[in-house]
C-alpha cells in the first residue's frame, strides 16, 4: 500500500455530515459514507467513514521551496478517513523510540524519540474542488498516549520537518551549484520532506485510534517500504543522505544534527518522512523539548549534538561532503564550522 495525493478543496458541507454522524452505532448509516461508497462502487466498504478531520496546521505550503514535497492540504481543508490499514513495511518507524525507550546508546532518552507514535496506510476522500471526490493514500500518524495526541505534541513534529525541509533547501541549492552555473536544483537528485499537515479529529468511529477534539498528522508517502538511510551507522551507505546529515551539523556549527533520516529513494532523489531534530540545549528550546520537561522525561544525557553522536551516524564521509567541507581531512585538531574538531567528521585515512 502506497500513498499518492493530488489537490484538494474545502469540503465543510460533506465533513459536517460525517461529524454528525461518525460516532455513532452504525457508521455506513452516515450520509457522507453512501457517498463515499457511491464514489468507489468498485471497492464496497462494509465499514463507514473512520475519522473526519480538519487540517489546522500545514507549515510547508506548495510555495515552501525545494526542500519539501508539498502535502496536497491546506490549513482549512476538511477531510475523511475513508479506511485504515497496518502496512508491515513501515514498522520501521518505530524503532527510534523503541531504541530510546530501551536505552540503546546514542538516543537522547527525551522528547520525540520516546513518545511513541503508530502509523497506518489511510485511504483519505476529499473534495476535487468542485462537485466531486477524490482518493489520497497517505500515512496517518497518532500518539498512543492521549497525551501525544494535543495540538503541542502534533505541532512539534510538524515543525521538525519544516526544519529539516528549510536545511534541505539549502543542502539542494548548494550541491546544483556544486555541480556547475548550468545545474538546476530542480532537475537534479536532492533531499526533500514529504510534508505532514497536523488535523483535529472532528469525528471519530475508531477512539482507539484518536477522538474528536485530538490532533493525527498525515503525510503524502507513495511507497508500501521505509528505509533507513542514516539511522544507527550500520545502514547501507547512500551518499546524498549522508551528506546531508553532514551539512546540517556543519551548517548549523554543530548545534543542531537531523537523525532517523528515512524515506524513500526514487528518480527525484530522497524523500524523508518523520524525520527529527536534535539541539544544542543552550539554544532556544523547541516545543518537543519543553514538553519532555514538563513531563519528567529530560534524562542525564541532554540529547544535544555530540562528537559522539556524529561519529556513530555519519561514519564516513563521501565527495558530497568534500564540496562543502573540504578541511574535514586536516591533521590539526581545531574547530572547524560543524563545531567540531576535524577528526568528528568521521573521515578516516582510508576513504
Amino acid at each position: 500500500m502506497g500513498a499518492s495525493c493530488g489537490h484538494v478543496g474545502a469540503m465543510s458541507t460533506c465533513s459536517h455530515a460525517l461529524f454528525m454522524d461518525a460516532e455513532a452505532s452504525d457508521p455506513m448509516q452516515s450520509p457522507f459514507a453512501a457517498q463515499v461508497n457511491s464514489f468507489l462502487p468498485e471497492k464496497p466498504r462494509t465499514t463507514g467513514p473512520r475519522l473526519a478531520l480538519r487540517v489546522v496546521y500545514a507549515p510547508l505550503p506548495v510555495e515552501a521551496g525545494r526542500g519539501s514535497r508539498p502535502s496536497p492540504f491546506a490549513e482549512g481543508d476538511e477531510i475523511a478517513v475513508a479506511s485504515l490499514e497496518g502496512v508491515h513495511g513501515w514498522d520501521r518507524l518505530c524503532w527510534r523510540q523503541e531504541r530510546s525507550a530501551a536505552g540503546c546508546s546514542g538516543w537522547p532518552p527525551g522528547g520525540r524519540f520516546v513518545r511513541h507514535r503508530r502509523f497506518w496506510g489511510a485511504r483519505v476522500i476529499a473534495s476535487d474542488g468542485t462537485d466531486g471526490f477524490e482518493e489520497h493514500l497517505c500515512m496517518l500518524q497518532a500518539g498512543v498516549s492521549s497525551t501525544d495526541r494535543e495540538i503541542e505534541a502534533s505541532r512539534a513534529i510538524a515543525d521538525d520537518a519544516k526544519a529539516v525541509a528549510a536545511y534541505a533547501h539549502r543542502f539542494n541549492v548548494h550541491m546544483a551549484q556544486a555541480l556547475g552555473q548550468d545545474a538546476d536544483p530542480d532537475e537534479i537528485p536532492g533531499v526533500k520532506v514529504m510534508a505532514p499537515v497536523v488535523c483535529e479529529v472532528l469525528g471519530s468511529a475508531v477512539p482507539d485510534i484518536a477522538s474528536g477534539g485530538e490532533t493525527v498528522i498525515l503525510i503524502p508517502y507513495p511507497s508500501p517500504e521505509v528505509q533507513k538511510f542514516v539511522f544507527e551507522g550500520q545502514e547501507d551507505f547512500l551518499e546524498l543522505p549522508q551528506a546531508f546529515f553532514h551539512f546540517v551539523a556543519w551548517a548549523s556549527g554543530g548545534r543542531e544534527f537531523v537523525c532517523d533520516l528515512q524515506g524513500l529513494e526514487d528518480e527525484e532523489g530522497i524523500a524523508l518522512v518523520d524525520p527529527a531534530m536534535i539541539r544544542d540545549p543552550a539554544e532556544k528550546p523547541s516545543v518537543g523539548d519543553m514538553l519532555s520537561a514538563v513531563t519528567g522525561l529530560q534524562g542525564a544525557d541532554s540529547g544535544g549534538p555530540s562528537e559522539e553522536r556524529f561519529n556513530a551516524w555519519h561514519p564516513r564521509c563521501g565527495q558530497a561532503c568534500r564540496s562543502f567541507d573540504p578541511q574535514r581531512r586536516s591533521a590539526h585538531v581545531a574547530k572547524r564550522h560543524c563545531g567540531f574538531s576535524a577528526p568528528s567528521c568521521g573521515v578516516s585515512t582510508g576513504v
